[in-house]
């Protein structure tokens, strides 16, 4: 009897440590599959829809003598959890030479991202203020808020993007310069949720062969941007998704629409006429996309009005302008 006893006991005992050896051995195959379980350092600071303030330490005179090389430098970034070591490039073309604090890619350790619980997804574009006074910001904040509309009527296929407040401290002698930016979502990221693959040399792509050319011309028509190009693939990306025959294109860089009213920008103005850029020959096949926006226009509208950070009279005149883009699509008015 006593023998019978003492064997139930051991398998009892047996029993009820058997689960916390499977959950350590679970918990350490997760530990290679980080990507797919744990969430993106965008995907913390994008959680709670406010901006998220930073600061980036940084040797700026370096910074200002790599305005024009592929080189990058070091950095460090805080958000008031973490601190996460940086490398730091300039980027972008344009703005590289002309604003005061150029565009850069952030570049993050992997493994200061993974002590702090985030995934590998770890290069970002910081889309920086290129004037140093009100307009420079409301520029910046005009450029989020093209995002943010495109966001509104393409959700499943677009880049997410988080408004940050930046403090640039330069490590040389602590002077700081506070600023907005735009925090754009790492394209790796961006795919992982498409599950898509990017195209490389997709130049001259057919119409036929694009699941989106309407929306997007659509878009660009309405915020009055005519700086992109489905055929020389400038300003957008196309993806594919697994099984899928057509590309999806992704715009991106809203600086020169007429919405953003960047101060250095050379294309429409709000006021001026739109200009619709269509690229495949024929009438724009734009049926869809008309429906699709009248649809959204509230939600559009709506948007607008609840961007708090852009001042009033940026605001009524972002809404006038889009008024008039509704106005002429439920009369069937697109101009060439």
């Amino acid at each position: 009897m006593k023998s019978i006893f003492f064997t139930l006991l051991c398998f009892l005992v047996s029993s009820a440590t058997l689960p916390s050896v499977i959950v350590a051995n679970s918990s350490e195959l997760s530990a290679f599959d980080d990507t797919a379980k744990s969430p993106s350092i965008f995907d913390h600071w994008a959680q709670s829809n406010k901006v998220t303030e930073v600061s980036i330490y940084l040797d700026l005179e370096e910074l200002e003598s790599k305005r024009l090389t592929p080189e990058s430098l070091t950095g460090r970034l805080e958000d008031g959890e973490h601190s996460y070591d940086l490398k730091v490039e300039v980027r972008g073309r344009y703005r590289r030479r002309t604003c005061s604090m150029p565009p850069l890619k952030l570049h993050f350790g992997k493994q200061w991202l993974a002590q702090a619980g985030f995934n590998n997804h770890n290069d970002f574009k910081l889309v920086t203020h290129c004037t140093d006074d009100e307009a420079g910001q409301e520029s910046l904040l005009r450029e989020q808020l093209a995002y943010e509309l495109y966001n509104i009527v393409s959700p499943e296929a677009s880049y997410r993007t988080q408004l940050l407040r930046v403090n640039y401290v330069d490590t040389r002698d602590g002077s700081t310069t506070t600023s907005y930016a735009i925090l754009i979502e790492d394209t790796d990221e961006l795919k992982d949720r498409m599950k898509a693959e990017s195209c490389k040399s997709c130049y001259n792509t057919p119409s036929s062969k694009i699941k989106n050319e309407g929306r997007v011309t659509l878009f660009n028509y309405m915020i009055g941007n005519t700086d992109y190009s489905f055929q020389s693939v400038r300003n957008l990306k196309y993806l594919k998704a697994e099984g899928k025959k057509q590309y999806t294109a992704v715009p991106y860089d809203f600086d020169f629409a007429a919405l953003v009213d960047a101060p250095y920008a050379n294309g429409p103005k709000i006021g001026g006429q739109r200009h619709l850029v269509w690229e495949f020959g024929g009438e724009a096949r734009l049926s869809s996309a008309r429906g699709q926006f009248l649809f959204q226009k509230d939600e559009i509208l709506a948007q607008v009005d609840q961007f708090e950070e852009l001042s009033p009279a940026s605001r009524s005149e972002i809404t006038d302008y889009l008024n008039e883009f509704f106005s002429g699509l439920e009369n069937g008015v697109v101009a060439r």
